[in-house]
């Protein structure tokens, strides 16, 4: 029983060794480190999510995932990096809707996020919480967009930024609803949130991660998501769409590689990259942050990008917005 017990316990090892080498015997890949750019400085929601992956697949295939923080014109420096990066499997890159959104936006550039690069895995969705002042005699959606019509151009909000997603958020809400919300830029999304509760300005778009304090505390007053549909972290909150129908401004993320890259390589890493996701602590460490996982093919992915591309870009082109 004990040479049994002893031959049971070494198959056991090598079935666990084995599985944890299946990517280095499709194609021999991965030989060696894979970078994995980052086009945001480390600290953030993205460069957090990148990190995890890279972690996960580094223990798993016992070979470097290395995050390459590549910061700087809103994504641009990174993403352009990736873009002359050979198609070999060995790059990638993570974006969010924010670089799909502007990807219109700054005009010429030395890529296109459909014409440069494959799909590999969409990651996450997540909303952004509508939050308020508790002084503003707004309780929910549709008092807030009445009170906006009522006095135009009077409930001001705040982004990090022109062309920022938040500042998208609110221009599609304006846009949609018929309200005149007026948008202040920040060089911050700190400062955003600091204004909303001293008064400067009545509302924002904010993470949840960051507002979900100030909403407990009675700092902030949160109104709604701005998903298609209601967020299983706040499920009692209610989505901008049930007052303004097709209203949809989440914030996700996906990994992208250069095009031309192998497709049995894309193919492994998105198999790879989805079950690191689906792993319970994981899951549960995004909904902490309200994200949710997106369980869809690849093929649907680079569908969604390029949908998100076309609908950012005439919300940008419609309201003439600029970065000068």
């Amino acid at each position: 029983m004990r040479r049994v017990s002893i031959f049971g316990k070494c198959a056991a090892a090598g079935v666990i060794a084995l599985a944890a080498h299946t990517l280095h015997a499709q194609n021999g890949y991965p030989a060696k480190p894979v970078r994995i750019i980052v086009p945001s400085v480390a600290g953030g929601g993205l460069d957090a999510l990148a990190r995890v992956v890279a972690q996960k697949l580094n223990e798993k295939l016992g070979v470097a995932f290395v995050v390459d923080n590549r910061p700087g014109a809103g994504g641009v420096i990174g993403i352009e990096s990736g873009a002359r990066a050979a198609a070999d499997g060995y790059t990638l890159v993570i974006i969010s809707a924010t670089h799909a959104a502007t990807s219109t936006l700054q005009g010429k550039r030395a890529y296109d996020l459909q014409r440069d690069f494959a799909s590999v895995v969409w990651a996450t969705t997540q909303p952004y919480i509508v939050n308020v002042n508790p002084q503003v005699p707004a309780r929910n959606m549709k008092e807030l967009i009445a009170l906006a019509k009522a006095k135009p151009g009077t409930i001001s909000y705040g982004s990090p930024g022109a062309g920022s997603a938040q500042h998208l958020a609110g221009v599609l809400l304006s846009s949609m609803s018929g309200a005149g919300f007026f948008h202040i830029p920040y060089k911050g999304g700190a400062q955003v949130v600091n204004d909303v509760i001293g008064g400067q300005i009545q509302m924002s778009f904010t993470n949840y991660l960051i507002c979900r304090p100030l909403i407990q505390s009675g700092k902030l007053r949160a109104l709604a998501v701005t998903t298609a549909k209601r967020s299983n972290a706040v499920p009692d909150l209610p989505a901008v769409a049930e007052v303004v129908p097709g209203y949809d401004a989440d914030n996700w993320y996906g990994l992208i590689a250069p095009a031309k890259t192998p497709a049995p390589i894309l193919d492994t890493l998105h198999r790879e990259i989805s079950a690191i996701l689906q792993a319970p602590d994981i899951r549960q460490r995004l909904a902490t942050e309200a994200s949710e996982v997106v369980a869809v093919s690849r093929a649907e992915f680079g569908r969604h990008l390029g949908t998100e591309v076309v609908k950012w870009g005439e919300v940008i082109r419609k309201a003439d917005i600029t970065t000068q």
